[in-house]
């Protein structure tokens, strides 16, 4: 296989790409960009009005639901606003687990750099073109399935008023979300200032969401890549080759610092997240079989889809990376150590002791971030689902 050429180096930049794109969007600083400048200050002043508008429609959001609750006939309509409400706050704690670890996520991101193979044969020996590939297929995907998402859920009421109005030649006023207003926002000019304020807050949380998972994903994929990087160099490491040696537990010890930092850094945001995602599945999948309107039907199966898939992501990154870390001792055992001297047999077998602990996400000591918990989730998921239409059935007949 040819090397590849320089111009198709892969840049460090290129995997923190699409969120840094989606950090811009809110506000957030992003990677190596000064903080004491005018764009700064007004960066700053984005992302705080963004939250205070989001906070403020998750405010207006629970207002309208303690004032519905009781009311079975707003039953639908509170299972419609129980996901947006909790999709609003877990996108809050996402992105606070950002901006108030910002400093260390940006020193996290210098030593991944540092260690990042620079050169096109390096890059080519160690797979970063398909490291970058993978990191480029989920990122967009993601993004795209996300923005289709928020924009369905903000602009679906307005095609609904064009067609309305075509049919019938009146305009019926619908507002994206179900919330509270202490004033009639049916009003001209009252309507469209509410309008664009829950676009706004709706996209925002969606961007909070997005951003985070997305930078999340990136940093895990770079961790997995060191530690491909260590198994390769400790499988094919010559005999007796001590530098060697070192330079691979070096790289372990600051990877396994790095997990450590992504643990402390995530796990709260993670243990929240995993609870939450099963009442929002739950909830949305009960809208989704609900006998609601086409329209409505394909925006919350959309809704569902993507909550399966955000879900799906975390887990299998957080997979990806015990799969990575614990193929190091087997590599160290597959190398060239038959024949060499005994000093380098027990540094080896002292590598080998030491990587066997494999590393992990976990949501706060509750769960491993792993596949088996995406299972665990789905089948907390089905039984709120079970439970909640056989409470509604009951009731639904009752009420006609």
């Amino acid at each position: 296989m040819q090397p590849a050429l320089s111009t198709d180096l892969v840049q460090f930049e290129s995997f923190i790409r699409v969120p840094e794109i989606f950090f811009t969007m809110i506000g957030v600083a992003r990677y190596g960009e000064p903080k004491r400048t005018l764009q700064a200050h007004l960066k700053q002043l984005l992302f705080w009005s963004s939250c205070a508008n989001t906070g403020f429609c998750l405010i207006i959001e629970h207002i309208y639901f303690v004032k519905a609750a009781g009311n079975f006939t707003n039953f639908l309509q509170l299972t419609a606003l129980a996901p947006c409400m909790g999709f609003t706050a877990l996108s809050f704690v996402k992105i606070m687990t950002i901006k108030l670890n910002e400093t260390k996520l940006t020193d996290m991101l210098h030593r991944l750099e540092a260690l990042f193979p620079k050169s096109a044969a390096l890059q080519e020996r160690y797979g970063v073109f398909q490291y970058n590939r993978e990191s480029e297929l989920v990122m967009k995907s993601f993004s795209i399935l996300y923005m289709i998402l928020i924009w369905m859920f903000n602009l679906l009421p307005l095609v609904s008023m064009v067609v309305g109005y075509f049919t019938d030649g009146t305009w019926h006023k619908q507002l994206p979300y179900f919330m509270w207003y202490w004033y009639d926002w049916h009003e001209p000019g009252y309507f469209e200032v509410t309008f664009l304020h829950q676009n706004w807050g709706g996209f925002v949380s969606a961007v909070f969401y997005l951003s985070t998972d997305l930078m999340f994903c990136a940093i895990v994929l770079l961790v997995c890549l060191q530690f491909d990087i260590v198994a390769y160099r400790l499988k094919h490491a010559l005999p007796d080759d001590h530098q060697e040696l070192l330079e691979c537990v070096h790289i372990h010890q600051t990877v396994i610092e790095l997990c450590n930092e992504l643990e402390h850094m995530f796990s709260p945001s993670l243990l929240v997240n995993f609870l939450s995602s099963s009442v929002i599945i739950c909830l949305v999948g009960f809208q989704a079989t609900a006998g609601i309107t086409p329209a409505d039907l394909f925006k919350f199966v959309l809704f569902l889809v993507s909550s399966l898939v955000q879900v799906f992501l975390l887990c299998y990154y957080g997979n990806k990376l015990i799969v990575a870390s614990s193929q190091i001792p087997y590599s160290a055992f597959e190398g060239q150590w038959i024949g060499a001297s005994v000093s380098y047999q027990r540094s080896l077998l002292f590598i080998m002791l030491r990587s066997s602990t494999v590393q992990k996400l976990t949501a706060l000591k509750f769960s491993i971030v792993s596949l088996a918990s995406y299972s665990k989730i789905l089948s907390t998921s089905f039984s709120y689902f079970t439970l909640l239409k056989a409470i509604y059935e009951p009731n639904e007949k009752n009420a006609k």
